[in-house]
């Protein structure tokens, strides 16, 4: 009986000693958290192909669906499907190095800060048809990273019309406020911008122009990628958070690009936390006149997360 109880407790102690054999890896715990900076956070499949209600009516004599368009108010929509031709852009493009750990805080999970430590901040005047004839835009640009694809993010954007700032947050998912209208002011070699918001700057920029620049020498590069966090309205359920990869769809042309010495500053404010990034040094800059269309993105990573995070 005793040699039979212990060969039972042999398995036992086998079995205490698997879970310690398991936990083995998670002691080299530093390479790990190296290496997740380039690994993409999992996945879930949310969105579907194809419409699971469409609206039509089921039953013989019944009404004829109603018309509904791309965006709420359905019978008026503010703005329309993609493409989303930028017929113009003049654009005042100036690249900073931003205080790294506000740059870190600015991008949000999963992406993570890309190789390229240079930010840039772009004032435009466009004209992006049929959205908005004309209007001011604003941006801060952050180099990222979403798994291996390197691209550029937009954590910070303004805009002076309420149309582009519709389509900008709901239809491609970017972080897009309200502006005053103002445009860039040239005279002689210099040109300066600055975004405002109720009479506060948010950022103020400028070029002296030196030489003609070529589109290879603009700082963006990859494809654009922006966060979007859907929230619902019932207590205690999750968001829907989703990111969004465009492509420069096409038909970018260039009139006319011309580089020099820049400077950008964020004044700081209550409304913003642009003023964070607070610029450790200026590289270059550059005043650009160019045209692309912006045609449709893709769901590129989607999950249920926390409606907030601590």
């Amino acid at each position: 009986m005793a040699a039979k109880k212990s060969g039972v407790r042999r398995p036992a102690a086998k079995l205490t000693r698997t879970p310690k054999r398991a936990t083995k890896p998670k002691s080299r715990s530093k390479p790990k958290s190296h290496k997740s900076k380039t690994t993409l956070a999992p996945s879930a499949k949310i969105t579907p192909e194809e419409p699971t209600y469409d609206g039509r009516p089921r039953r013989r004599g019944a009404r004829r669906s109603k018309p509904e368009g791309w965006s709420t108010p359905f019978l008026s929509s503010p703005y329309t499907e993609p493409p989303h031709t930028m017929e113009s852009a003049k654009m005042l493009i100036v690249e900073f190095e931003p205080d790294p750990d506000a740059a870190w805080q600015a991008v949000p999970d999963p992406l993570d800060l890309g190789p390229n430590p240079m930010a840039v901040a772009v004032f435009g005047d466009n004209r992006q048809m049929p959205t908005s004839q004309n209007f001011q835009e604003g941006m801060i640009v952050l180099n990222v990273r979403l798994g291996d694809q390197v691209g550029s993010f937009t954590p910070y954007i303004w805009t002076s019309t309420d149309e582009a700032m519709l389509a900008g947050r709901e239809g491609s998912g970017r972080p897009k406020l309200m502006c005053d209208h103002n445009t860039i002011q040239e005279t002689g070699s210099q040109a300066t911008a600055k975004i405002t918001r109720r009479g506060e700057t948010l950022m103020r920029g400028s070029i002296a122009l030196e030489k003609k620049g070529s589109a290879a020498d603009l700082p963006f590069g990859g494809d654009w990628f922006s966060v979007r966090k859907i929230q619902m309205p019932e207590e205690g359920r999750p968001a829907l958070k989703q990111v969004i990869q465009h492509g420069l769809s096409g038909n970018f042309k260039v009139f006319s690009i011309w580089e020099g010495r820049g400077f950008v500053e964020f004044p700081g404010q209550a409304f913003s936390a642009v003023d964070r990034l607070k610029p450790r040094r200026i590289g270059r800059a550059w005043l650009a006149h160019v045209s692309w269309d912006l045609g449709w993105g893709k769901i590129a990573w989607e999950n249920w997360v926390p409606a907030m995070m601590p």
